[in-house]
């Protein structure tokens, strides 16, 4: 089974998983629904088989446009 978890990059600090779910349709809806917007300098998914170890997640992470909170 595949996911897609979300994940929200800070400058210096790293970054944070903001969910995992079943369709790129899912993660589009969740990045969209935050109207005030996101404190992220960048957000991306990966997608992954369940139990599936990510060795160099930066190689394969698929990044989204997203609104930003300033």
């Amino acid at each position: 089974m595949k996911v897609y978890s979300l994940l929200g990059f800070t400058d210096y600090e790293g970054s944070d998983l903001l969910g995992v779910f079943g369709s790129v349709e899912d993660v589009m809806k969740c990045v969209e629904s935050n109207e005030k917007g996101w404190f992220y300098e960048d957000m991306g998914y990966v997608v992954s088989e369940v139990g599936e170890q990510i060795d160099d997640m930066l190689a394969v992470i698929e990044y989204v446009e997203f609104k930003r909170y300033y």
